[in-house]
């Protein structure tokens, strides 16, 4: 049997919502409360280390440790509103962690069978590449897409788990919401909506945010509309349709800085 050509209609994606498809921020939180999030149901996780050195997931009321998590879930209820939504905490109020917490709380959220990962992070710590690697390919066995952000300040550099074929590694830039550009030759092969976006922050405030942890979350969204129409298809098949809805990047010069986390 043939399968179906990985191809749509761009009316086809404008017209999709995300029904049925779970998408998991991992991040610092979310606040669950803010006003920008008023009538969402987004489940919220904390990954914590227990005795012995190792992790377990727990459940919690919806806290944000530092703002950006919130901005990421908002921009996934703006623009794949009927996706599920949900949390894992495993950033501070630095923005910073650690790789094996990252890890742990990529292989629960596999284990939990999501349909998308956002990962607004990203780490150039190459002593972890191995197991980022088993990660990213446990990810794509089981069918799991991985959105990630890539270095704010140079896509070229190697960061962790963004430059990974399998993965859909995006930057930023001046366009429009869900608008897509692909940059032929590069790792981070895609380029979205991330500059000068107001997001809504931590303690119930809102601030005007660039940078590829906000561009990651629109990509993630259109595949999310992808995944709700192709139930079926693949991470390879649903990044193929995404190189058919993206013309050329023509990057206008460098990207301005912004907030990433760091593992």
């Amino acid at each position: 049997m043939t399968r179906t050509a990985t191809a749509l209609e761009p009316a086809e994606v404008d017209s999709a919502t995300g029904k049925g498809i779970r998408i998991l921020v991992v991040d610092s939180g979310v606040e669950t409360s803010h006003p920008a999030l008023k009538g969402s149901k987004i489940p919220t996780w904390q990954l914590v280390q227990a005795t012995g050195g190792g992790f377990s997931v727990v459940q919690e009321q919806g806290v944000d440790m530092f703002g950006h998590g919130t901005a990421v879930a908002w921009i996934l209820r703006e623009f794949a509103p009927e996706a599920t939504v949900e949390s894992l905490r495993v950033l501070g109020g630095d923005l910073r962690t650690s790789s094996q917490r990252v890890l742990a709380g990529l292989d629960w959220a596999i284990g939990q069978k999501f349909g998308i990962i956002n990962c607004s992070f990203g780490t150039p710590n190459l002593q972890f590449l191995e197991g980022y690697k088993r990660v990213v390919d446990r990810a794509f066995t089981e069918n799991v897409l991985l959105v990630s952000a890539c270095n704010n300040f140079d896509f070229k550099k190697m960061e962790l788990p963004g430059f990974f074929p399998t993965v859909i590694s995006t930057d930023y830039g001046k366009l429009d919401a869900l608008a897509i550009r692909r940059r032929l030759g590069s790792m981070v092969e895609f380029v979205a909506r991330g500059e000068n976006i107001r997001v809504p922050w931590k303690d119930g405030q809102y601030v005007i945010e660039i940078g590829s942890s906000f561009a990651a979350p629109h990509v993630a969204a259109i595949a999310a509309r992808i995944r709700q129409l192709r139930p079926d298809w693949n991470a390879c098949e649903v990044k193929t349709a995404l190189y058919g809805m993206a013309p050329a990047w023509k990057a206008p010069g460098e990207s301005p800085k912004g907030k990433k986390a760091k593992a």
